[in-house]
């Protein structure tokens, strides 16, 4: 669906995102509104450990401050003793929330029967974390808020979109909810779902600088939404090493038509345009090294919209890469031998 006979509004409004952007790395956490206390005390918990094809998991549990714990998993090749470079895999969003690290990672916390298709369309039927671990990173899978351990519990969803959808489909009324009823929250308290995501994010960077498994070089990886989450923080922790954003870039024009109902609101923070392009946020991060992977029949954006986005970042970002596959949205094999054999050569 697009505006239809309000095609107009933008215009109207003088909707014109700057190519460039008017902000820098503080400034755009403005954008992002109120947001919590950051903690000084993570509460670190280790849980079990497993050995699984060669990659030795580790069950980890942090505190953001608020909410409930975040649950992750701290994978590395196995018998490995020394600090290793280090890495956050950014979950996707897949309208699937009750599972988060479970997409990426094998061995623990299986994905039931009927969602192992997220790993099957869009990993390319493999668990990356486990894949960029025998690489020789130390990998930190989490969930982030609204996913996994994070996640609102269904009988938190209201009663009213119970009654709209007719069915307790946790995964439907998950999607519903944070349209409908918890982006309403948001605003009343001043915040954006950016911005939690991001601080849940940044929570996650400076708990891995703390894990004496990383070795201080720490980089991010992510696809779809976990690839605007990887954008985001690129744009907000100078700190991060290199950032790898897959199926995740388009400027916010070629978005009006019929790819602004598609997305999480993760993508649209409030007045963010006003200071920046999508494309933009990603210069922010500048120089610090920033891979971007376009799906090139990515049917979540238009083929100019990406084209346009990668030019304006070959022209504005200083330390950039950007490749097309002729594949839908998705993070297959090659691309992912491709991205992590970028992070190799950048830890």
């Amino acid at each position: 669906m697009d505006l239809g006979p309000f095609a107009d509004l933008p215009a109207a409004l003088s909707f014109a995102p700057p190519a460039q952007p008017k902000i820098d790395s503080n400034s755009i956490l403005t954008y992002f509104g109120t947001l919590p206390k950051f903690p000084t005390d993570f509460a670190i918990e280790r849980g079990k450990s497993t050995i699984f094809e060669g990659v030795h998991i580790t069950e980890i549990s942090w505190s953001t401050g608020w909410g409930p714990r975040t649950q992750a998993f701290l994978l590395k090749p196995e018998g490995e003793t020394k600090p290793l470079p280090g890495a956050l895999f950014l979950h996707s969003h897949d309208d699937v929330k009750e599972y988060g690290k479970e997409k990426v990672v094998e061995g623990v916390g299986q994905l039931p029967e009927h969602l192992q298709w997220v790993r099957k369309d869009h990993y390319g039927n493999r668990a990356p974390a486990n894949e960029l671990a025998k690489r020789g990173f130390a990998v930190l899978a989490f969930d982030c808020f609204m996913w996994g351990s994070r996640r609102f519990p269904m009988e938190n969803m209201p009663a009213r979109l119970l009654e709209l959808l007719g069915a307790p489909d946790y995964e439907k009324l998950s999607v519903m909810h944070e349209s409908m009823a918890l982006s309403k929250y948001l605003s009343l308290f001043g915040t954006t779902l950016a911005g939690l995501l991001n601080f849940d994010d940044r929570v996650a960077l400076a708990v891995a600088q703390n894990l004496p498994e990383m070795n201080g070089s720490i980089s991010a990886v992510g696809l779809s939404g976990g690839g605007c989450r990887a954008i985001y923080l690129h744009a907000t922790s100078p700190q991060l090493r290199a950032t790898v954003s897959v199926g995740a870039m388009a400027t916010y024009e070629s978005m009006i038509d019929i790819h602004v109902a598609p997305h999480s609101w993760m993508f649209f923070p409030q007045g963010l345009a006003r200071a920046t392009d999508w494309p933009g946020v990603a210069m922010i991060g500048s120089p610090h090294p920033l891979y971007v992977q376009y799906c090139g029949n990515d049917q979540l954006f238009t083929d100019k919209g990406m084209k346009d986005a990668h030019q304006l970042l070959t022209l504005h970002h200083v330390n950039y890469r950007g490749d097309s596959y002729p594949v839908r949205h998705s993070f297959t094999e090659q691309m992912q031998e491709d991205a992590f054999d970028w992070m190799v050569a950048h830890v």
